[in-house]
């Protein structure tokens, strides 16, 4: 048998930000609209733990188990991190009410991070090493960003959203395709001031071109996917992405306009957005693709048969 993925929830706690939030650092709603694609985005109060929010993700999963206890794994993906020792994975096992005998970790591939803890996960799985794999995406990019900066201010959102990987019969084997280039390292990266750099002319291109080279691999080495979800870094480049895959003939998901981009959460957030609008059957194929810092890239497909009655 193979994995795949058998359920899915989201926490989006917070306040909604829209674009006339920043009107006072010049930004207009027009040109926030026309350069990124994003109405609004969701930013977490800056008290609120991480670790929260992912168990908040977590938890209806959960509840829908028919044995909790079959988890194995807890996966926890985070660019915006703070704490460093120890990691949070430990601590969102607790809170969500995992028992003691599970492998937790924290992973940080930036806006990779997602592909890479399907990768991971589902590798885990298919290896037999464990029943039940959870891998959740927690960020608070908001409070990563220095808010008066007109670059970066109004691109980036909060959100968290988890996922079961179990063996089903009907599962075929997922495919991968990852690679990095350490010598990109200064394209994004955080500066000592608290902010992020980015080399937006640079990290366009390169992310255009990593994404599509991924979505066309992944078509490549089948079974192909049946819906197609980039990393929502920004409208434009997805929308380039979109138009590349075009000849591949599956539906292409930009929900970037109410998120933002929300780092290793805006697969995760974009796929439950698009099941719970109806927009996708409740059972099928992902193909998801990502670029990130790093630098970092990749594409994973796998299965997906989400649970009756069950709500993103």
């Amino acid at each position: 048998m193979s994995a795949g993925i058998v359920d899915l929830a989201t926490a989006k706690p917070g306040r909604t930000i829209d674009n006339d939030h920043f009107a006072s650092i010049g930004l207009t709603d027009e040109w926030i609209r026309r350069r990124s694609g994003i109405a609004a985005r969701s930013w977490l109060p800056d008290e609120t733990p991480l670790t929260e929010v992912a168990a908040e993700a977590c938890a209806p999963i959960l509840t829908r188990m028919a044995d909790p206890s079959s988890i194995g794994a807890l996966i926890v993906v985070s660019t915006s991190v703070r704490q460093r020792i120890p990691g949070i994975a430990q601590k969102v096992a607790q809170l969500a009410g995992l028992g003691p005998s599970v492998l937790t970790f924290d992973l940080n591939a930036a806006c990779c991070g997602f592909v890479y803890g399907l990768i991971t996960g589902l590798s885990l799985g298919e290896a037999g090493q464990a029943r039940s794999v959870l891998v959740c995406s927690v960020e608070a990019m908001s409070r990563m960003v220095d808010r008066t900066d007109r670059q970066t201010a109004c691109l980036f959102g909060d959100g968290a959203a988890a996922v079961l990987l179990e063996e089903r019969a009907e599962f075929t084997g997922f495919r991968q395709v990852a690679g990095c280039d350490g010598a990109q390292e200064g394209l994004m990266r955080e500066t000592d001031a608290g902010g992020i750099h980015l080399d937006g002319t640079q990290v366009y291109d390169r992310a255009v071109r990593r994404m599509s080279e991924s979505a066309q691999y992944l078509f490549d080495h089948g079974p192909a996917p049946t819906v197609l979800i980039g990393h929502q870094a920004n409208g434009r480049i997805l929308e380039q992405v979109r138009a590349f895959s075009a000849h591949l003939g599956v539906p292409f998901v930009n929900r970037i306009e109410n998120s933002g981009n929300t780092s290793s959460a805006t697969i995760p957030l974009a796929f439950a957005a698009e099941l719970d609008a109806g927009s996708l059957p409740t059972a099928g194929r992902l193909g998801a693709v990502a670029y990130g810092a790093g630098e970092a890239w990749g594409g994973v497909s796998v299965d997906y048969r989400m649970p009756a009655g069950a709500t993103p």
